[in-house]
């Protein structure tokens, strides 16, 4: 079981629908570096095997950041949190993060659906060594 514990999110709502709600704002011309194929997800992001449906949650709102190849989220509170995605609804390229049908890059805006999980309840992605001590948000599967 998860551990669970209290976090300060820069704003937390609560979701009525059955899965992520995600929103972002376009980034024209941002560039990440080198190109990562989409079977090298599990090396810039977190994932989690999905299973059952999507439910309410809480939303974490922030900018999308990426330090030394890992993909984070970042508030308006300077707190970072490494989010987990379900495996089979995300993919990476030298555009970004592919997600809901959304390119995530670095300075863009995003709000995921979620919740804070354990910082050890899922393997840290290989480059996010730095960040062992974030904490984690479980991004709501879709559905």
């Amino acid at each position: 079981m998860a551990e669970l514990r209290a976090v300060r999110v820069s704003r937390v709502r609560p979701l009525l629908t059955g899965g992520a709600l995600v929103l972002a704002v376009a980034c024209g011309g941002c560039g990440w570096g080198p190109s990562a194929s989409a079977d090298q997800v599990a090396d810039h992001v977190g994932t989690y095997e999905a299973f059952g449906e999507g439910g309410n949650s809480a939303l974490l709102e922030g900018v999308v950041r990426v330090v030394g190849g890992c993909f984070l989220v970042e508030t308006d509170l300077g707190e970072r949190y490494l989010p987990y995605f379900p495996e089979d609804e995300v993919e990476w390229s030298d555009e970004g993060l592919r997600y809901a049908g959304r390119t995530y890059r670095e300075g863009d805006a995003v709000a995921l659906g979620g919740a804070v999980s354990g910082p050890s309840s899922r393997p840290l992605p290989a480059r996010c060594g730095e960040l062992a001590g974030a904490p984690r948000w479980t991004v709501a599967q879709a559905g």
